[in-house]
């Protein structure tokens, strides 16, 4: 039943491709760059982020009046401050296409698993940096995410009340609390280079950048409305206060509709949940019949084409001492082999099959698929 369920969404899937493929041309179809578009929001962020830099100062006093001096004062600083906050929901909106993608493909499991879990690191980091990013700017709606944090926190058994003394740095909220809060986003976002170097460990040629003409079009996408719907903040954080109105940012906020909605030990448990699912999937189908890649002895003629295409390590080359002419012989690894039939492709001797898919309809396939218009 899984498999069958597997087999339509991945249908969906190639159908959905297809159709972008007449609107984007297959060469700047973004899904085939699905994994490269969230970094490019990714360094927009970093770029943005470095020049807000300049101007903030991480206290309770000037934090507000700082963002407020950006985004009034500074020329284009309205533009910056603005292309900061929608790539970060650009991003997002990328992280969750790849991942959907990277579901119904079936690209998640057992020799993936350091990627899936890598991606989870990442996702939980970027809710973490979008969340402390809205207390950076120390609005209303900033107080009410520590306010409301600290109180979730303290409700998580045996560790919450050190954890929320942890988060606003303190018994009260401080300067230390902005101190926290900026420790926290810059920090964080850094540590996103190291998940990102494990997201790619086990893909030998990973696709990290889109096309040039993608890339403006997808720059263009959140410059326009940077420019002409610029980012705003709420009335300034007053201590002795409690604001009455949250504006949620569905894309990093949605947590806190749920804490104020029911209590947050059962958020948490939801969320922990969720977690230990996500981080079983790769293991919790088990009824998937294996077919990794065969290599046919009589017609390897050792040329390394396959192990150099494949993405996941899954072939080597090992010396060959029973053919008289071809000096090494192509190895797969049954686990790490993802049966996506690159090698096949990439084979010019037919010395590569999958069991269930013969090289010759693999190559049938592509050869209809490059048959196909490229759209416009």
């Amino acid at each position: 039943m899984y498999k069958q369920t597997l087999d339509k969404l991945q249908e969906l899937t190639i159908d959905v491709e297809k159709g972008l493929n007449k609107v984007f041309s297959q060469q700047y179809n973004p899904f085939y760059y699905h994994g490269a578009v969230p970094n490019l929001f990714m360094w927009i962020l970093f770029l943005t982020g470095l020049l807000l830099f300049a101007y903030f100062q991480p206290t309770l006093d000037s934090a507000y009046i700082s963002v407020n001096y950006l985004s009034t004062k500074i020329p284009f600083g309205n533009v910056v401050r603005g292309l900061h906050r929608y790539a970060a929901d650009a991003m997002m909106i990328a992280v969750l296409i790849h991942a959907i993608r990277v579901y119904f493909t079936d690209r998640y499991r057992k020799y993936r698993w350091i990627a899936w879990y890598s991606g989870i690191a990442l996702l939980v980091c970027m809710l973490v940096i979008g969340i402390t990013g809205y207390m950076l700017v120390w609005d209303e709606r900033s107080y009410m995410i520590v306010l409301m944090m600290s109180d979730a926190l303290k409700q998580i058994p045996l560790i919450g009340v050190p954890l929320a003394k942890l988060f606003i740095n303190g018994e009260v909220i401080t300067h230390y609390t902005m101190a926290m809060s900026f420790f926290l986003h810059v920090g964080i976002s850094f540590f996103l280079l190291f998940l990102l170097w494990l997201h790619y460990l086990r893909i030998s040629r990973p696709v990290t950048d889109v096309p040039l003409g993608l890339g403006l079009l997808l720059f263009s996408s959140i410059m326009i409305p940077a420019a002409m719907i610029p980012v705003l903040s709420g009335k300034p954080a007053v201590i002795t206060q409690t604001p009455h109105e949250f504006p949620v940012d569905w894309f990093y906020l949605w947590v806190f509709p749920l804490f104020s909605s029911m209590p947050a030990m059962m958020v948490w448990t939801i969320l922990f949940i969720a977690i230990a699912v996500s981080l079983a999937m790769p293991y919790l189908v088990i009824d998937r019949e294996k077919s990794p890649a065969t290599v046919v002895l009589d017609n390897c003629v050792g040329c390394t084409l396959c192990a150099k295409d494949c993405p996941y390590e899954a072939i080597y080359m090992v010396p060959r001492t029973d053919h008289p002419k071809y000096k090494q012989l192509a190895i797969v690894i049954d686990s790490r082999c993802a049966e996506c039939g690159l090698c096949v492709g990439a084979c010019a001797f037919k010395a590569i099959d999958l069991p269930q898919t013969s090289s010759k309809d693999i190559l049938g396939k592509i050869g209809d698929v490059l048959k196909e218009p490229v759209g416009v």
